[in-house]
């Protein structure tokens, strides 16, 4: 018996693959429920800090009222001041203050400053003055600042245009417009200056004198002395 041939390793004579290890990832639908509450969250926090700052981006509508009370807190729902670290609690000898821009209650501390709003709550230049909390009070003057750098822009903007408009008119008028003084005249060309010099003109010099010959003197002149 050959024992070289026992010990020695066969190759296979069919090639198998192995099972392919798969790492167990959850489904996109478990992702997607995990990470929505949280930017749900965030999104409804972006829209709330820009809803209150351009609440009233457009003034197209006039102000034909008070601000409404729909959005208001009930206040069976509130028995504590809404501000952040305030401990006062509502009852005979705190009042309950609603904001008229946000509608939460307030104790009277923190819901003492006046913003101009229109009839839908909205901040406008030309609204009611209405009572609300420090955090709209706030928010409304960071709006007026913005407001009042937008008009300048939009002043200084018109006053480009019609500067660069008034240089464009003056620009047109200098390139276009004929003076008085310039109409039926002929101007000359190159042509008419090259035609000019294929005719000479012959220049005397000043050196030159006129000469006049003496008429001869007859031959039958006798000159007599006196």
């Amino acid at each position: 018996m050959d024992i070289y041939a026992l010990t020695r390793k066969k190759r296979p004579t069919h090639l198998t693959l192995g099972q392919s290890t798969t790492i167990s990832r959850p489904p996109l639908s478990t992702i997607d429920t995990i990470e929505s509450p949280t930017l749900t969250e965030q999104s409804s926090v972006d829209s709330k800090q820009q809803s209150s700052l351009n609440s009233a981006s457009s003034f197209s509508e006039p102000v034909t009222g008070p601000p409404t009370r729909h959005h208001w807190k009930p206040d069976a729902d509130s028995t504590h001041c809404a501000q952040f670290g305030c401990r006062t609690a509502f009852g005979l000898f705190e009042r309950r203050h609603h904001c008229r821009k946000c509608g939460d209650i307030f104790c009277s501390e923190h819901c003492a400053q006046s913003i101009r709003l229109d009839q839908s709550s909205r901040f406008h230049p030309k609204g009611i003055l209405s009572r609300c909390c420090n955090g709209c009070a706030n928010d409304y003057r960071r709006w007026l600042t913005g407001l009042k750098d937008t008009q300048e822009q939009q002043h200084q903007h018109q006053q480009d245009e019609h500067g660069r408009e008034k240089h464009s008119r003056r620009g047109t008028g200098i390139m276009t417009h004929q003076p008085h003084a310039m109409e039926g005249v002929t101007e000359l060309g190159r042509d008419d200056i090259v035609e000019a010099n294929r005719h000479p003109i012959a220049i005397k010099s000043k050196h030159e004198v006129a000469f006049n010959p003496i008429p001869s003197v007859p031959a039958d002149w006798q000159w007599s002395t006196f």
